[in-house]
């Protein structure tokens, strides 16, 4: 008997789906991890966004063999001290190109056109006519060209934006006009008028976005944050928001995750702010679940080397 520990707001929605492919399995659900109480022990699959792990429900289940993580980042899992090296992984990657790269414009254009100020206008029935800039005709510079970097970049480039994808492993992708290496990345920074920075938290990168990278932006440019907070001095890029030495900034995520009431960001001027919602869309179970149960099916049938989005480490 397979046992399925769910945590997540929508865990009867993901146990009901599982149940009519998997009668047999049982299940556990928590719709946050506060709330995770009782015996873990028989515990053999965890399904849940990586922000919501703790290391106690690794610790308290010792025969745990898979987690399937709702997001296309790991992270939270990985820096786990209970996680065994046995534990399989699997990953949301593949699914979050659509909804991330409809929220990275979205957010390109709220800074750009200063929606915050609109909708005051609005609220207080002022009539007020702003030039406003086109995205076409500038460039953009895409640091992470993953599948959701890639498809960003092919979103933009239909807009007719020029785009310059800054990676590790530089190679041609559809969407991108350049691909430049990390160890240049600033150089892409100095041409971009908005920098989106795409990264996850992998060693190689926290911190990668700090004073230099703030300090090479033209005065004229944005700045998009929708990877990992963890990725960012967060001093260095206030410091350039405060001085005005860049346009602005759109931020998604944060290194602390809710955002402190006290945060300074909050009453910037230019910055916008969403909380970590490109990939909360309606539709996310939809994207999901064929990913999911195609992966059950293999790890029921003894077959996980099979299994879609195996996180290597």
């Amino acid at each position: 008997m397979t046992t399925v520990l769910i945590v997540d707001v929508h865990a009867e929605m993901y146990r009901d789906r599982l149940r009519a492919e998997f009668p047999a399995l049982q299940f556990k659900l928590f719709h946050k991890a506060a709330e995770v109480t009782g015996d873990l022990s028989d515990i053999d699959v965890m399904l849940m966004f990586g922000i919501e792990v703790r290391d106690f429900m690794l610790a308290g289940a010792p025969g745990l063999q898979w987690i399937q993580s709702l997001a296309t980042g790991v992270d939270h899992f990985l820096r786990c001290p209970s996680l065994k090296p046995n534990v399989l992984i699997t990953s949301g990657r593949g699914i979050h190109g659509p909804p991330m790269r409809e929220q990275v414009v979205y957010m390109m254009m709220a800074i750009s056109r200063d929606a915050v100020r609109a909708v005051g206008d609005q609220k207080a029935h002022f009539w007020e006519r702003r030039l406003w800039s086109t995205l076409h005709g500038k460039t953009a510079a895409i640091a992470g060209t993953g599948i959701v970097g890639s498809a960003i970049a092919e979103l933009l480039k239909a807009l007719g934006m020029h785009v310059i994808g800054v990676t590790r492993t530089p190679r041609h992708e559809a969407g991108f006009d350049e691909m430049i290496a990390t160890d240049r990345l600033l150089d892409a920074v100095r041409r971009a008028d908005y920098l989106i920075n795409m990264l996850p938290a992998s060693d190689d990168n926290i911190g990668l976005f700090g004073a230099a990278v703030f300090g090479a932006m033209k005065p004229t440019a944005y700045y998009i944050s929708a990877g990992r907070g963890q990725t960012v001095d967060e001093a260095a890029l206030l410091a350039a928001l405060r001085e005005r030495r860049i346009a602005g900034a759109a931020l998604e995520v944060f290194q602390t995750e809710p955002l402190p009431a006290d945060s300074p960001f909050w009453d910037l001027p230019n910055v916008f702010i969403t909380p970590h919602i490109g990939g909360y869309v309606i539709e996310y179970e939809d994207f999901i679940m064929p990913l999911i149960v195609d992966n059950m099916r293999l790890f029921l049938a003894g077959r996980p080397a099979e299994m879609r989005n195996i996180v290597e480490r």
